[in-house]
């Protein structure tokens, strides 16, 4: 497998399961919330997935070396890189010793680097999301971010280092090579366009990827 696609949890969790002999949801909610030997996280084409800990670096750097979709967003909605960066940066201090809430962890970046980051101008399914959600798959993408335990119906999010303390992100050439590797493996025989679908990625990152190995 390459990651279990969780934006439902329990799909994840039986997707899991169903996998392994005598496994149940449980077992795979233990491997999450008790031993961290699983991350919920940000993955493929900015789905939640579930990925292995000790896959996390390569998972972690190739997806951010996947070319960034933020110019689909309009000028004044997208963020600047400068923007990301503050944003991020916010999102790590709040989140070094704790597990928060969306609200509690806007609440925490509008502190650190102004109201601007709460402006609800990113269309969103039927409503409109705050301008610093753009920032959290580059948070996930450095290492910064991943999925907390549920609080009550409420997601949350905390920092990666805090489940696994020694966490470094691969080096990205590295990590692309490792991705198609795992895609290859579970998937192939294949090709670029195909990766490219999977991956959300325009087909020449894929041809590049693929003249990597």
């Amino acid at each position: 497998m390459c990651g279990t696609h969780a934006q439902v949890m329990a799909a994840g969790e039986v997707s899991i399961a169903i996998r392994m002999q005598h496994a149940t949801r449980r077992d795979v909610q233990h491997a999450l919330w008790t031993e961290h030997s699983l991350i919920k996280t940000y993955g493929l084409r900015g789905t939640v997935h579930l990925f292995p800990a000790r896959d996390l670096p390569m998972w972690s750097a190739a997806l951010g070396a996947v070319p960034s979709r933020m110019g689909a967003y309009p000028e004044g909605v997208r963020l600047t890189a400068d923007e990301s960066r503050r944003i991020v940066e916010a999102m790590g201090a709040a989140l070094e010793d704790a597990e928060l809430t969306a609200d509690e962890l806007e609440a925490e970046i509008v502190t650190r680097v102004g109201a601007w980051a709460a402006e609800r101008s990113v269309e969103a399914f039927t409503s409109a999301w705050p301008r610093w959600r753009l920032a959290l798959y580059d948070a996930v993408a450095q290492g910064v971010v991943c999925f907390g335990a549920n609080r009550g119906a409420n997601v949350t999010w905390t920092s990666i280092r805090r489940l696994i303390p020694d966490f470094t992100p691969m080096e990205r050439d590295e990590a692309v090579r490792g991705l198609l590797r795992a895609y290859l493996r579970a998937y192939g025989p294949s090709t670029p366009p195909w990766f490219a679908r999977w991956v959300a990625a325009p087909k020449g990152w894929a041809d590049d990827a693929f003249a990597l190995l």
